[in-house]
Order: structure tokens, then C-alpha cells, then sequence
């Protein structure tokens, strides 16, 4: 067998391993949305019915139909619900009473809407934990959150092993004994990046600043790698331009011919990955909650994968379709930042730092809509479609730069031949 033909034959082998993990795992999350995950769905697409038409009556000054309807979602719907989710976790349930018995009191005394707005949004983010607690987060947001994970890890993991082996090659021609010390710079930088990521969830836990604030910092901050990320991608989803770039850059490190040189290469190519991918992943965790297992499933598919590429690239020398790899990396990546933009500004706002304005929203599965930050407010819907209209630029202005890089290269070639 051909080495071309062992790697195909093994990378179908893994891709059928995940898909066997995947038909056994989807068919018991299925069957954990029984009739009873069905019926805490409908009470609590009640209970918002019932907010909308509440605040709806408040704004029109009938106080006493409002206070109707809000003791309604309580009585007939909400005292459904707190029965699984009191066992489930009696403190959270004692929280959503108390919020509630708030929202009562404040039409009550006549609160201004804005203020009675604003606890409603709250109380929204409460039902929203209900569904995960004890609704089931479906099939949907399991899965994106899984493609997401899987296409971080991979995402940032293929650079590294192009990086690599671009060097590997580099010095198997010209110095071949610098290999060791560049070995020894990768390894170094896998602890190194799990470190980091360790010490990140220590210093969130610690510093003396509300974790709201903190959680809104880092996904702004995984927002911008993320832009970075996808924008410098799409200037090298040419794959002769990206391994020219390696290339010149490998030229520079070994030029000294130094082992200390090149082993810092190694560490260097390795943990800047890993530092990103330490910033992406805390962030995707703190969007996912209770779908961590979703999230430690796509880190696994992600760390078989890059295992058999590497040894594809760089044990076998195999030749990749590099540029359909990237495309589809940076399309999730892209829909990741999107979503996690979404998020950011919806906690600004329930914070008080952004004003407030509630918009209607196609109706998702809320456990989809949470994932992808579609909270429904004009402030979240306009942030997420500016940074989609600049990536939609970004993609079309790279198809039209690698349309007339080939164009080029067609002409040279016809004018050389």
C-alpha cells in the first residue's frame, strides 16, 4: 500500500471510530428528551408568552392586568416546572421564586418599565439555565459546541505541525543534528501551554474583580484572536503563499545554526498556539456551560486527528488538501466569534453598562439560541451582524485576491511556455 493510500485508510479508520462514538452517544441524549423534557418546553415558552404580554400590558398602563399575567406564569407554570427542578438543584429554584416575587412587586409599586425590562431579561437568562438543568440542551447546541471545540484544537494544532515540519525539512537537509534540540522545544511547550491555561482559571478565580466583568474581558479578548486568527487565515488560504511564509520565517530561526536557537523555535511555534488556544478554550467554557462533556469530546476528536496528521505530514511526508482544511476551520471559527460577540454584549447589558432594547427573534430551540449568542435584544442582533458583514468583506476580498494570484501565475506560466 502506498503511503498516500495508508494515510487515507488510516484517516478514514479514526473519522469511523468518532462517527461509531457519535451514533452511540446521540440516540441516549435523544432519549433523555422524553415527554417530560417536552412539557417543561411548553411551560416555559408559556412563561415568556406571558413576560411579553405582561410588559406589554404595563407599558399600557393596565397595572392590574399585568400583575394578572405575572402572577399566571408563576402560579400555572413556573410551580410546574420547580417540582424536577427543586430536586435538580433547590438553591437555583429559590432564586428564580425570588425573582418572580420581584417582578410582582415592582409592577406593584409602579415601577418604571425600563427597570421591570431589565429584571424580565433577567428572569429570561433563568429559564434559559432551567432548560439546561433539567430540559436537556438537545441535539443542536451539543453538536456546535462539539465542532467548535474540535475545530479550535485543529485549527490552531495544524499551524504548529506545518511549522514543524517545515523546520524538520529545513534541517534534515542542511543541519539534521539541530532535529534533537527542536524536539526538545516542542515538547517543553505542551506542558507549558497547559500551564497556562491552568493559571488562567486560577487568576479568573482570584483576582478582585466581579466575574461578570471578567468572563465579558476574555470572550472580547477571544473575539479579537479570533478575528485575527480568521482574517490571517484567509490571507493564506493559499497554500503556496503559506509555505513560502514558513518557509522564510525557518530561513531567519536556523540562520544562527545554534541548538538553543532552534530549540526556542520549537517552544515558541508550539506555545503560541497553545497560550491562543488556552484563551479560546476558557472562553468556549464559560459560553457552554453544562455541555463540558461536548466540549472534552471535540478536544479529543481534535487531538486523534493532528496525531495522524502529523504523523501524515511529518512521519510520511504526505501532501494535505491544506486549503479545504482551512476553509471549513475558518467558517467555524468565524460563527464561533459571532456567537461568542453576542454573549459578551448581552452581559454588558445585563450589568447595566449598554442600554437595553428587546426585539422580537425567530423562535430556536433555546438551548441553539444560547449557544450562538442570539440574545433578543437590537443591541446583540446589530454587534453580530456587523462582525458577520466584515467577515463576508474579508472572505470575498481574499476569493477575488487568490482569483487574480492565479490568474497570474496562469499567464506566467502560458508566457513561459
Amino acid at each position: 500500500m502506498t503511503t498516500g493510500l495508508r494515510y487515507w485508510a488510516a484517516l478514514f479508520g479514526i473519522l469511523s471510530i468518532l462517527s461509531t462514538i457519535q451514533l452511540v452517544v446521540m440516540p441516549h441524549l435523544a432519549h433523555a428528551e422524553s415527554a417530560a423534557g417536552i412539557a417543561i418546553e411548553r411551560e416555559l415558552s408559556a412563561i415568556r408568552d406571558l413576560m411579553r404580554e405582561s410588559q406589554a400590558a404595563y407599558k399600557a398602563g393596565d397595572h392590574e392586568r399585568a400583575l394578572r399575567l405575572a402572577r399566571q406564569a408563576y402560579l400555572d407554570h413556573f410551580e410546574l416546572v420547580e417540582i424536577p427542578l427543586r430536586v435538580a438543584d433547590p438553591n437555583f429554584t429559590f432564586a428564580m421564586e425570588v425573582k418572580f416575587a420581584e417582578w410582582r412587586q415592582l409592577i406593584q409599586k409602579g415601577a418604571p418599565a425600563d427597570e421591570i425590562q431589565r429584571l424580565l431579561l433577567e428572569l429570561d437568562d433563568g429559564l434559559v439555565e432551567v432548560e439546561r438543568v433539567i430540559g436537556g440542551p438537545g441535539l443542536a447546541a451539543p453538536a456546535f459546541v462539539s465542532v467548535a471545540s474540535f475545530t479550535i484544537l485543529f485549527r490552531e494544532g495544524i499551524e504548529a505541525i506545518l511549522v514543524i515540519a517545515a523546520l524538520l525539512g529545513y534541517l534534515g537537509v542542511h543541519q539534521p543534528t539541530l532535529r534533537r534540540p527542536l524536539w526538545i522545544g516542542v515538547a517543553l511547550a505542551i506542558p507549558a501551554s497547559i500551564a497556562t491555561w491552568l493559571l488562567l482559571v486560577v487568576v479568573l478565580r482570584l483576582l478582585p474583580i466581579g466575574r461578570e466583568l471578567l468572563e465579558i474581558a476574555m470572550s472580547f479578548l477571544a473575539v479579537l484572536l479570533m478575528i485575527s486568527i480568521s482574517m490571517w487565515l484567509l490571507r493564506r488560504l493559499d497554500t503556496r503563499r503559506w509555505l513560502e511564509y514558513l518557509r522564510a520565517h525557518t530561513w531567519e530561526a536556523i540562520a544562527t545554526g545554534k541548538a538553543s536557537a532552534v530549540a526556542l523555535l520549537g517552544f515558541i511555534a508550539i506555545y503560541r498556539e497553545g497560550a491562543e488556544t488556552a484563551v479560546l478554550y476558557q472562553s468556549l467554557i464559560l459560553m457552554a456551560r453544562r455541555l463540558e462533556l461536548w466540549v472534552g469530546l471535540g478536544m479529543v476528536a481534535g487531538a486523534m486527528v493532528l496525531l495522524l496528521l502529523g504523523w501524515a505530514i511529518i512521519g510520511l511526508g504526505t501532501r494535505l488538501p491544506l486549503r479545504l482544511f482551512l476553509s471549513a476551520a475558518v467558517l467555524v471559527i468565524m460563527l464561533l466569534s459571532v456567537a461568542i460577540l453576542g454573549h459578551a454584549v448581552w452581559e454588558l447589558q445585563m450589568i447595566g453598562y449598554l442600554p437595553v432594547t428587546v426585539i422580537e427573534l425567530p423562535r430556536l430551540h433555546r438551548g441553539v439560541s444560547d449557544v450562538l449568542g442570539l440574545h433578543p435584544t437590537r443591541q446583540v442582533v446589530l454587534a453580530q451582524l456587523i462582525l458577520t458583514a466584515t467577515y463576508a468583506v474579508a472572505w470575498m476580498w481574499a476569493g477575488w485576491t487568490w482569483y487574480g494570484a492565479r490568474r497570474v501565475r496562469s499567464t506566467v506560466h502560458l508566457s513561459n511556455s
